[in-house]
């Protein structure tokens, strides 16, 4: 199974197909490689499609600390090295949104373009003290909570699956542990803290923001940002979608994200 080791830490990945044009695919947190399924099998036909588990997820190494989006974005450039891809279209999901932002900053040669779906920056800014509390006395039911709220009411009815497979993954020890899950929390620059609200306008790859209209977890108001501030950046809002359109809606998705990499 291919994979890089950086400072020690050994992260997972997995190629598919051999296309010209390199898509990288980067998961939520707390679930791993396999939420893009719909994607990779749909794309790797025309595409080379590079799936990774992030540090601290799925079969990547889980270190006790070293959570900051920097290290994830480092990861993904030495990735690419490894897979001896120049440049990449970066395709992020919630903190895999901020991962992909991270590497067009640091390493924007790297970036052919970013599609962000449903992520944010400062996102833990204005945390009720009540909610931070109750995290400390039960973090696995405020997380099960929080889930239920990122997806949308129609996805809850019509595809409980998916919620079934996010819980299943924060609840699996071997996927994601409690001690990923405090020190992420910990991190000045992990999900929660990382901050580039002011360096937003150094993105330059062509930018795409997906958003869905129910997202509890980073809504509409959140993305709206990143495409306020993001150069060139669009937006597209999710209608009946919450924090995972790529699974909640795959097909409408999947076209705009080949609609996208048309354009490019």
């Amino acid at each position: 199974m291919p994979h890089i080791t950086r400072n020690g830490v050994k992260v997972f990945y997995e190629s598919f197909g051999n296309g010209p044009t390199t898509l990288v695919f980067l998961h939520p947190w707390t679930t791993n490689h396999y939420i893009w399924a719909y994607q990779v099998n749909a794309f790797a036909r025309d595409y080379r499609c590079i799936t990774v588990d992030h540090r601290g997820h799925g079969q990547s190494d889980k270190p006790a600390n070293g959570y900051a989006i920097q290290e994830m974005a480092a990861d993904v450039a030495a990735i690419l090295d490894d897979a001896k891809v120049e440049r990449g279209v970066l395709v992020g999901n919630s903190i895999g949104g901020m991962i992909a932002m991270q590497t067009a900053l640091s390493t924007p040669a790297r970036v052919q373009g970013l599609l962000i779906l449903s992520s944010g920056t400062n996102i833990g800014a204005g945390t009720p003290p009540e909610v931070a509390e109750a995290m400390q006395n039960d973090w696995r039911g405020v997380f099960a909570a929080l889930l239920e709220s990122a997806v949308s009411a129609k996805s809850r009815a019509e595809k409980p699956e998916i919620l079934a497979f996010m819980d299943g993954c924060f609840r699996n020890e071997t996927n994601f542990t409690e001690g990923v899950f405090w020190a992420s929390v910990a991190d000045p620059n992990g999900v929660f803290g990382w901050n580039v609200s002011d360096t937003l306008k150094n993105i330059k790859a062509p930018t795409l923001i997906i958003a869905g209209e129910e997202d509890g977890a980073t809504p509409v108001a959140a993305n709206q940002f990143l495409a306020d501030n993001i150069p060139g950046a669009k937006i597209k809002i999710y209608k009946d979608v919450g924090h995972f359109c790529q699974l909640e809606q795959p097909a409408s998705f999947n076209a705009d994200l080949k609609a996208f990499l048309a354009q490019l």
